[in-house]
């Protein structure tokens, strides 16, 4: 949409991806100080949705050339052409966090809620007492020991799955 700024850490595409498919992010600990860092220069990111090529075929020899995959080709069936429509994007990570302690610019979803050294259970309070069922299990429990309830399982299970609570600094 036009309405709302695309974020500074949307993906590096085509030519950006030559050596290596992979998102590179400087990880710095809670404990150390932060580096001293000089930025890369701000990408376009208005720019991003249009096709960077002259033509939608360059856009396809490119796109094969170094495996693109945030590319926005569509592939016509009836007539085995190329159009370029990139509306809409599905990102590996978390858009607009950048410059996060321990994740820098990419973080990615499985990593904020699947750690079972970052993720916690949540404090005591008047919800959430000391003598709560769930405190006797970890928040990242094993997968043998996950509990799924069904529809028709109510006041019969309590049912166990991850939980976190976690601070991205």
């Amino acid at each position: 949409s036009t309405l709302t700024r695309p974020p500074m850490n949307l993906p590096p595409r085509w030519k950006s991806f030559e050596r290596g498919r992979m998102l590179i992010g400087l990880n710095t600990t809670l404990r150390k100080r932060p580096p001293k860092m000089k930025y890369a220069p701000k990408s376009d990111a208005d720019n991003f949705w249009n096709n960077p090529y002259s033509s939608v075929d360059d856009a396809k020899q490119h796109t094969d050339t170094y495996l693109e995959t945030f590319h926005g080709l569509i592939y016509d069936v009836s007539d085995g052409s190329h159009a370029y429509d990139l509306e809409s994007l599905i990102l590996p990570y978390l858009p607009y966090f950048s410059n996060c302690r321990e994740f820098d610019s990419y973080i990615p979803l499985w990593a904020v809620v699947e750690s079972a050294t970052e993720c916690n259970l949540p404090g005591v309070t008047k919800d959430f007492p000391s003598s709560w069922w769930r405190r006797n299990i970890p928040s990242i429990p094993h997968q043998d020991d996950v509990i799924a309830v069904g529809p028709f399982d109510f006041m019969r299970f309590y049912p166990v799955a991850d939980w976190c609570e976690r601070k991205i600094r």
